[in-house]
């Protein structure tokens, strides 16, 4: 207990073929219109209106496609730029770009919607995120929404400055670089940053209150460590009640042991919950229901990535598991799949 892990991070899939830029038009449009809510049953009068709209926001949308295919091969700055144009500032906010497209790929699921800047999300699209859930933003876009996170570019900051944290994108759930080539990526919530942030405090209290249930379930057994981390509120609602379930299902005199939880999240705000868990059991059959329970979940549960069972440097068997960024404040109800030994 409690030794650390040698674990395994989702990794990239194989890259899929790219789709037609209309994709790109589709999906700009689309959440345009429903963060602007005019999707619905216009009234008669007002569809003339509603028709001119919606050209111009095709056109709009088919600028950003065209504007990220001619960029998809390349790698240079934003014109935007005001920074230094120093070879080694360019190669600096490049690899930035390149660790936050990894991250991306590797961390968020592919249903997703994220904005970005059209060089960002060019890099994005050569990581192998689908481009169909990219939203581009043109250095002229009103407002950062459109994506459940946007990539935070040294342009995207300059573009939208204080209230882009202010107002739409409260939270960091992962950040590279430093200084003025640093890259946040945001969580953007739907209700807006003082909505988020009124939310905050109960979220946090039904996290402690979920671990407390966890410590107290005889048939779990904590480390030190995952003890600390249940009781100060910073576990990943979905990992609270799944492990609860797994427990629930447990036969005989099994147990879970929970190592630790993690995240592999740089930078990430204290208030992002850990989305990834080390969890040893008392007997082999138990740990293979550990392993099925987590690779039967379809829905909101399902984890980002294969679980997979490793080896601590104690020679013990633990799962390691991983749910995708960013975090609920509270899971969506769905069904949870049933582990067997």
């Amino acid at each position: 207990m409690g030794q650390q892990v040698q674990r395994r991070t989702p990794g990239p899939p194989d890259r899929q073929p790219d789709p037609s830029w209309s994709a790109v038009a589709g999906a700009t449009v689309r959440l345009w219109l429903q963060r602007h809510h005019v999707l619905g049953d216009a009234p008669a009068g007002r569809r003339r209106r509603f028709v001119v709209l919606l050209c111009a926001l095709v056109a709009m949308a088919l600028g950003a496609g065209v504007t990220l295919a001619f960029t998809r091969n390349s790698d240079s700055e934003p014109a935007a730029r005001t920074t230094s144009g120093s070879a080694s500032a360019i190669a600096q906010a490049a690899a930035g770009r390149r660790a936050a497209a990894a991250w991306l790929v590797s961390q968020v699921a592919r249903s997703t919607y994220v904005s970005c800047d059209p060089t960002m999300c060019s890099a994005a699209q050569r990581a192998g995120y689908p481009v169909s859930q990219l939203v581009v933003l043109q250095s002229t876009a009103p407002d950062p929404l459109g994506g459940a996170l946007i990539i935070a570019t040294p342009a995207i900051q300059n573009q939208f400055g204080s209230r882009l944290a202010s107002v739409y994108a409260p939270l960091v759930v992962a950040s590279f670089g430093s200084g003025a080539e640093r890259i946040d990526i945001r969580y953007v919530p739907p209700g807006g940053t003082k909505a988020f942030e009124s939310q905050l405090p109960m979220a946090r209290q039904h996290r402690i209150e979920g671990g407390v249930q966890l410590l107290n379930n005889k048939r779990i057994q904590a480390s030190p460590t995952a003890k600390r981390q249940l009781l100060a509120g910073q576990v990943d609602p979905r990992l609270l009640i799944t492990l609860s379930a797994i427990a629930g299902s447990m036969t005989d005199k099994a147990q879970l042991e929970l190592v630790a939880f993690d995240d592999s999240s740089p930078g990430a705000s204290v208030d992002v919950p850990l989305r990834g868990a080390e969890i040893g059991a008392s007997t082999p059959a138990a740990l293979s229901t550990v392993l099925k329970f987590y690779e039967a979940q379809q829905t909101d549960y399902a984890p980002i990535g294969r679980p997979v069972i490793v080896k601590d440097k104690s020679g013990q068997q633990v799962v390691t598991v991983f749910y995708a960024a960013p975090s609920p404040l509270d899971p969506q109800p769905g069904p949870l799949g049933v582990g067997s030994s």
